[in-house]
């Protein structure tokens, strides 16, 4: 499911493509640094987003890396590191650890158990620093459950489910912004349940899997304008938040980006601003 909020780089310069490759590089050497090398494999975009989206707007001190590691061992890459990374990476631990244990609870899935194990320490670490987020992540994981389990086919109750778990983790501390990240992140959050739920429709319908959008008689095209008007609430508060560093990588994730891997599941081409 996630993967949705990220850059589509046939827009960036060449210097801003390096810069995001740092945040995300950034991401993946802290989650390593602060975890164990296996917590790497939650790297996400997402949570890139939101680590690049705090420090833009808190714009804390960050410091410039330079070093090789286990996808370049032969030429050192640079990277970020600064507290709202290290905060993404707690946050993308904490829902890998609660999706694997959704995933073993659901389906027996032996992967995901023994990943959620591995990840056991590290969460509990997580869990102590970010009580209240792994809370709301824990109880939005399981009220999604008990509505994909019960079959509940209402668009709205499992999409903000996803959308309340988002809105807590864009939250870092609360202040006069916390309004405006609580509700990007709720609109973020809904546009990535309903858009995978659409690009995952005709799979669903053949599998019998669950799907919230499975009885509804229209055609996924049909479904664009309603991911449209989530992203413009979204949008309205994005552009409420006083960002000036790293910008417009930001904006070209929220109004063009955000498209891309919906886009490329439909087979629609290549992205274009504003879809």
């Amino acid at each position: 499911m996630f993967g949705y909020v990220q850059a589509n780089l046939n827009t960036l310069t060449d210097t801003e493509k390096a810069r995001y490759r740092q945040f995300y590089c950034g991401l993946c050497h802290t989650l390593g640094q602060r975890f164990n090398d296996i917590s790497r494999l939650g790297l996400t975009y997402d949570m890139t987003f939101l680590a690049m989206l705090l420090s833009s707007l808190y714009e804390p001190c960050e410091e410039e890396i330079e070093s090789v590691c286990i996808v370049h061992p032969f030429r050192k890459q640079k990277y970020i590191k600064n507290r709202y990374i290290d905060y993404a990476a707690d946050m993308t631990v904490a829902l890998v650890y609660f999706k694997c244990e959704d995933d073993w609870k659901d389906d027996k899935n032996i992967i995901s158990k023994s990943y959620s194990a591995l990840l056991s320490n590290a969460y509990k670490k997580v869990k102590i620093n970010w009580p209240n987020q792994c809370d709301i992540i824990e109880k939005e994981l399981k009220n999604l459950a008990d509505i994909e389990n019960a079959n509940h086919l209402s668009p709205d109750a499992a999409a903000n489910c996803f959308g309340r778990l988002m809105a807590g983790l864009f939250v870092c501390v609360e202040d006069v912004w916390s309004d405006y990240l609580r509700r990007l992140g709720f609109g973020l959050g809904r546009y990535i349940y309903l858009a995978d739920a659409t690009v995952d429709l005709e799979k669903d319908r053949k599998k019998g899997s669950y799907n919230p959008l499975i009885e509804l008689s229209v055609s996924i095209d049909d479904f664009t304008p309603m991911l449209k008007n989530l992203l413009g609430e979204a949008s309205q508060c994005f552009e409420m938040l006083p960002l000036i560093q790293d910008e417009n990588i930001l904006k070209n994730i929220i109004y063009s980006g955000i498209w891309n891997r919906y886009n490329h599941k439909l087979g629609k081409g290549e992205t274009k601003n504003g879809q």
